[in-house]
């Protein structure tokens, strides 16, 4: 059976602080990196753009990879919601999980405005679990936590390998997986790894997905620069890795690609980028 996923991630819908409060927090840093940088990054407009384009394609699966806001705040959840409402029509169709700029500060006992947004993209367990077909099953996972002021890490729980795990042995050995996280295992040749911005565990986390070769696909964002990489195991098929973000920036220079469409024959992958001009 044949299954075609659409890949996108770092939306970033924005909007300024409304009281001082919010201003009253690390979102200083995110309004000032907005107002001189971001704000011509992401015009609105091609975000709209985004989404005619998607709902003129052929596709079974929507993947968000995090960062559908640019400083947690209600009012970009609720513009991120209103402008991606043509594509989320359908829950089991859509898979959303949230990025570090969605966790962007410590939020009122309660209150998870992602969640409240988003949530039945994701659900309430500790993965988030959907199967595309008979061979082939996508995992989200939450791994995004607010930090101090110059920290934009992550961490993948060791509870959230463990429900993964508990998964992949209770589903037939034919199953194949993709994995969806916000941030990146891998990075472009001479790129300058910064334990601030990335997962605060990538070593064994990316260890641990190269030991299960039934893990196909990682689906990830973050890092505002699509790419294709391949990581070879030592026994089993390799480890594909994609990043869609950012798919609603305006272009630089030679840029190939906005976002990925995946397609799914069989036990078959091919990846075919796709711009938003």
């Amino acid at each position: 059976m044949n299954t075609t996923i659409i890949h996108i991630s770092d939306l970033h819908f924005h909007t300024y602080p409304q009281n001082f409060r919010d201003w009253k927090s690390k979102r200083i840093l995110g309004a000032a990196n907005f107002i001189f940088r971001r704000k011509r990054q992401f015009p609105f407009q091609r975000a709209k753009r985004l989404v005619e384009q998607i709902q003129k394609m052929n596709w079974d699966h929507l993947v968000i990879s995090g960062d559908l806001t640019q400083l947690a705040l209600e009012k970009e959840f609720s513009r991120a919601r209103k402008t991606l409402e043509p594509l989320l029509t359908d829950p089991e169709r859509v898979t959303v999980i949230p990025g570090n700029h969605d966790r962007y500060v410590m939020q009122a006992a309660g209150t998870d405005l992602f969640s409240q947004y988003f949530g039945e993209f994701f659900g309430n367990k500790e993965i988030h679990v959907r199967k595309l077909n008979s061979d082939w099953v996508i995992i989200g996972w939450d791994s995004a936590h607010p930090n101090d002021w110059l920290t934009a890490s992550g961490t993948v729980r060791r509870s959230t390998i463990q429900a993964t795990a508990d998964l992949l042995q209770s589903c037939p050995k034919q199953t194949q997986f993709i994995i969806v996280n916000h941030y990146p295992l891998t990075f472009p040749e001479g790129w300058n790894y910064d334990r601030f911005h990335e997962l605060y565990n990538l070593v064994p986390v990316r260890d641990w997905i190269l030991r299960h070769p039934q893990i196909r696909l990682y689906l990830h964002g973050h890092i505002h620069k699509n790419w294709i990489h391949h990581l070879p195991r030592d026994s089993g098929p390799e480890l594909l890795l994609l990043n869609s973000a950012a798919s609603t920036s305006t272009l630089s220079s030679g840029q190939v690609s906005s976002f990925h469409q995946i397609d799914l024959y069989g036990d078959n992958v091919r990846v075919s980028p796709i711009l938003l001009n």
